[in-house]
């Protein structure tokens, strides 16, 4: 997708001391920051592979070795020094999550987002306008993306300093291996610092050691920190446990409120996938003022002020301000800077009244006003926001490639398909969340509001990923701190040490999925499934780099390939393409399967429609055969039985492995 163990700590603050009620509201506002100092040293061991889809039995064993060579007693009687440990354990687990793609090619373990990052942090290198988001080689004359230069700046600057070093070449292999795992080294120690928070100190080193542990077998999150993942999901992961991390400590200190609200508006400039997750959240920080009141107001109040500015100073720093006003409901831009801009205004507002007026009802009348407005001046402006994220794809473009997208799918597409990886997905974040619920009942009261909004944030995430897959990837990984967090709460007397960490192992997200493997006989026998997952390699279906690699040697052009082949095309050379796995790219995927599905006539007539140069095609790749499959007398059928039509000509030996092929359009006019 460390390590660490407690260093030193400040003593629990255990009240504070708000202004006199005399004073201006604006004084509720005020922050007197205090610094806090939390180093966090946690052991572990990981042995996951980035191209496994399934979990192996070597994994769930160095597991078991790691707490029994680095567990508690190693803590208890301080023998090793925990620094050199963490060292020791991160240089293992970086090995083990960049070792393969190092190995065979950094790039080569990009995914089609990642190769799309790629190209849009090397045009940002060489010239294009901050502000110009538009992937001029994608579906000519370009595309709007609707990512954000958040995460594009720093793979640039790193790019660029390394650049002296190792040359661009060296320094973009360095980048994508070195990215991921700095942020993996942020998400275990963001684990870690959220189970610190949330424990109380007799078992504190066990919790937090049992947190790591779990965090290090999230399998369906560790796919996000593998050599060559530059794409937003790994970044995103990291900055929503950072952001629960600080908003647990809202209580204690406003740098933490101001310090959640940066967070938070970051995650949602990078991109939109944590919105439900960090809404609950800010649901939870409401919760907490209409409960607490004016004790809780400066710092709930200093979190709707950062969340504000910090909104408006990125929305400021990276968008046009003529595109404010526009519809983007895929990224962030006016509507979403309306939320979170609002919200925090809300926050603010409501917090104002707890000041002065004591009552619940006015906070509660404050509350519902200040929403009911935001909500109103939203459906107003932004009505269009309220559809299906895909509803504007083409339903030709959605049956070919949206309903093949493993991380769109559903919970009841999973369970048709392969209910057996239903355990791998949602087992653990169900079992915590179950776990939680109960603790939040058992807890201390000084304790209780940070189980309810982490369990509220993890509910969240668990409702998204039911509805798309990739959710239960954040789950698990938020639900790592959380489950040891409940045991050590519900059973305080009997869940210490090395059975805490034995639980951990035996509840792992790699034991799920284990088992959900291992019982997959008699799901098989019971569900009956009618079809499955085709799994496929990245190699045989030319999505790597290496494998398009070859069309570098012809003359720039414009290509018509299918939809997965497109951004290694765009990383590996200077063609342009017409088809790619992205949303709003529904002009050029529909171009390519009407190209690709026609008889020759109507093909012939597309392809000179747009200028295309080369048609390019992968004889192992699964939506060659689809297509084939849907319309046996069109254009990609009769190519893959050789039937090449007369306005095409093959370009033989361009690809020793003989996976690609490769035809010239003729620039002659149809008839």
């Amino acid at each position: 997708m460390r390590s660490a163990a407690a260093a030193s700590r400040k003593p629990p603050v255990s009240g504070r001391t708000g202004p006199a009620p005399h004073r201006s509201r604006f004084r509720a506002c005020s922050t007197s920051f205090s610094s806090e100092l939390a180093i966090i040293v946690i052991d572990l061991n990981l042995s996951k592979t980035p191209r496994s889809t399934s979990v192996r039995n070597r994994g769930i064993a160095m597991g078991n070795h790691s707490a029994a060579v680095t567990g508690m007693p190693a803590a208890t009687r301080g023998t090793a020094d925990p620094k050199i440990v963490i060292l020791i354990l991160w240089a293992t687990v970086t090995y083990v999550l960049g070792g393969p793609g190092i190995g065979s090619g950094a790039s080569d373990a990009m995914s089609t987002d990642d190769a799309m990052r790629l190209v849009e942090v090397r045009d940002l290198i060489a010239g294009q306008g901050w502000f110009d988001l538009t992937q001029y080689r994608l579906d000519p004359p370009g595309l709007p993306m609707h990512w954000s230069r958040v995460i594009d700046a720093p793979l640039a600057a790193m790019i660029l300093m390394l650049r002296p070093l190792v040359g661009m070449k060296g320094a973009e292999a360095a980048t994508l291996v070195l990215w991921p795992t700095l942020l993996f080294g942020a998400t275990l120690i963001a684990v870690a610092a959220t189970a610190r928070r949330i424990s109380d100190d007799a078992n504190r080193d066990a919790v937090q050691l049992a947190a790591i542990v779990l965090a290090a077998l999230s399998i369906p999150a560790l796919v996000h920190f593998r050599a060559g993942a530059i794409d937003h999901h790994n970044f995103q992961i990291m900055l929503l446990l950072a952001f629960l991390f600080l908003t647990l400590g809202i209580e204690r200190h406003s740098i933490n409120a101001a310090l959640a609200g940066v967070t938070a508006s970051l995650s949602l400039a990078v991109g939109l996938e944590m919105v439900p997750a960090i809404a609950a959240t800010c649901v939870a920080v409401l919760g907490l003022l209409l409960w607490r009141g004016s004790v809780v107001s400066r710092p709930t109040c200093v979190f709707g002020a950062a969340l504000t500015a910090s909104s408006l100073l990125l929305a400021a720093l990276l968008l046009p301000p003529h595109s404010l006003g526009a519809p983007v409901c895929d990224a962030f831009g006016g509507p979403f800077l309306l939320l979170s801009a609002g919200g925090g205004v809300s926050l603010m507002i409501v917090a104002g009244v707890a000041w002065w007026r004591p009552a619940t009802g006015a906070r509660v009348a404050a509350a519902a006003a200040t929403g009911l407005i935001l909500f109103a001046v939203f459906f107003k402006l932004f009505s269009g926001c309220l559809a299906p994220p895909f509803a504007g794809i083409d339903p030709l473009v959605t049956s070919i490639w949206v309903d093949h997208v493993a991380e769109s799918m559903s919970f009841q597409t999973l369970l048709l398909l392969e209910p057996q990886k239903l355990p791998g997905f949602y087992g653990f974040p169900l079992l915590t969340l179950v776990l939680t619920g109960a603790a939040v009942f058992r807890a201390r009261p000084a304790f209780r509001f940070r189980l309810i909004a982490a369990a509220v944030t993890l509910a969240a995430l668990t409702g998204i990923s039911f509805w798309l897959m990739r959710g239960a990837a954040a789950a698990n990984m938020l639900a790592a701190p959380l489950f040891p967090v409940s045991l050590a709460t519900l059973w305080p007397a009997r869940v210490q040490g090395r059975k805490l960490l034995f639980l951990a192992l035996l509840a792992s997200p790699a034991s799920f999925a284990a088992s959900g493997l291992a019982a997959r006989p008699v799901i098989d026998a019971i569900l009956k499934p009618q079809w499955t997952i085709a799994e496929r390699d990245a190699v045989s279906s030319c999505l790597t780099v290496s494998s398009v690699a070859p069309l570098a040697a012809l003359p720039p052009g414009r290509v018509m390939a299918p939809i997965d082949l497109g951004p290694a095309i765009l990383a590996a050379t200077g063609h342009s393409i017409f088809a790619a796995p992205y949303h709003r790219n529904n002009d050029g995927n529909l171009a390519m399967l009407h190209v690709m599905l026609a008889a020759p006539p109507q093909a012939r007539q597309i392809l000179a429609d747009r200028g295309v140069d080369y048609v390019v095609l992968c004889r192992g790749n699964m939506e060659q055969v689809e297509l084939s499959n849907l319309a046996p007398d069109g254009l990609a059928a009769r190519l893959h039985r050789g039937q090449t039509p007369d306005f095409l000509q093959p370009i033989d030996h361009l690809d020793p492995s003989g996976k690609l092929a490769v035809w010239r359009v003729s620039r002659e006019t149809p008839p």
